[in-house]
């Protein structure tokens, strides 16, 4: 059983201001214990609540928790922190309640070594890994069961590889990246051209993947190595789950790349990109800076930097609401045309007459 842990709500406050200067406690004399954190139709005396969206202010009123988190605008009647990141604010009062087991330091007896080998200080690597030739695995690494790790790769200090993972040939993972179960990293990117006999012929995947520093990739997201050169998620990007990210593909840093996305080949995203959930880019575009793009989108061309785009092909939003207006309008007008058509029809067949 986890050991139960409560903290005053003032001291919790005190200790994100470091980080969240703005942070600060607020209550009418009331300094509850916090004992954990819970939904607020779900929250009981001693647990501390949050509002995720507006949608769930109606909840506030009646909530039986002892304590919220909030903005700096949403009135209560209960002890509250408040500060103008509320969602940092939960993250961090989420980290104090995490208990999650942490597994033993060292290595299982049933891992696999292949030969040069290098492994750092307080390593742990789970049962039934299977690390190749010429691997280097920093300090501090966590790796969880069932890995396949290939040959040359590298792993940076502080990475956690979940259950399941493989990561490929010659690949480098950087420092306090977390690789979600059943990643896949370094496998041959889709690449076959059409040969004389009609046959699809492989064309060999040689390149390699870098994934930079504070990287996060989802569970079963798939990042292919480059036919030649490298395929590169740079620094603090997180990409969700079940994204495709092609051979020779770029992302920048501090970018957001949402489930169930895919990224053709050559594929080229700027720093600081928001992606939603199932946006396809096509081959060997280049997307700016702080462009934003909304879910099940499409690329087909370039972006330019700081644009706002949704749709298929992508539009502004404003336009692309209009474009669906007009479609639910479709069949009148459909309809309208029809009956316009035949009345010109009419109209014809009437004038041809009378000359």
């Amino acid at each position: 059983m986890p050991q139960k842990i409560a903290f005053k709500l003032s001291e919790l406050a005190a200790e994100f201001a470091a980080t969240l200067p703005d942070c600060q406690f607020i209550s009418d004399g009331d300094d509850p214990d916090i004992t954990g954190v819970a939904m607020i139709s779900k929250a009981q005396s001693g647990e501390i609540t949050f509002v995720s969206t507006p949608k769930f202010l109606l909840y506030l009123p009646q909530t039986q928790a002892s304590a919220v988190i909030l903005d700096w605008e949403t009135a209560t009647h209960l002890p509250c922190i408040r500060t103008s990141h509320p969602q940092i604010l939960l993250a961090k009062v989420l980290e104090k309640f995490d208990q999650s087991p942490m597994l033993p330091i060292g290595l299982h007896s049933t891992v696999v070594l292949g030969e040069d080998v290098q492994i750092g200080e307080n390593v742990t690597i789970a049962p039934y890994v299977v690390i190749s030739d010429r691997v280097k695995i920093g300090d501090n690494v966590t790796i969880h069961s069932r890995v396949t790790i290939y040959n040359n790769v590298e792993i940076g200090a502080n990475t956690t590889v979940h259950a399941s993972c493989v990561i490929g040939d010659h690949t480098q993972i950087g420092k306090n990246c977390i690789l979600y179960p059943n990643a896949i990293v370094g496998g041959d990117g889709f690449g076959f051209d059409l040969a004389p006999d009609g046959v699809w012929y492989k064309i060999p995947q040689i390149g390699r993947v870098i994934i930079e520093d504070d990287v996060e990739v989802g569970c079963s997201t798939a990042v292919d190595r480059a036919a030649v050169g490298v395929t590169i998620i740079r620094k603090g990007t997180k990409v969700d789950n079940l994204v495709q990210i092609g051979h020779g593909v770029q992302i920048g840093e501090y970018s957001r790349i949402g489930a169930q996305g895919g990224f053709a080949g050559g594929a080229d995203l700027g720093d600081r990109v928001v992606m939603g959930d199932r946006v396809g880019a096509a081959f060997h575009i280049h997307i700016g800076d702080d462009v934003n793009i909304g879910s099940n989108s499409g690329i087909p061309s370039d972006v330019p930097a700081g644009m706002i785009g949704v749709g298929r092909p992508i539009y502004p939003p404003e336009d692309w609401q209009r474009l669906m207006s007009a479609k639910e309008q479709l069949p009148e007008l459909l309809h309208t045309v029809r009956k316009l058509e035949k009345r010109l029809a009419q109209l014809e067949a009437e004038f041809g007459e009378s000359h």
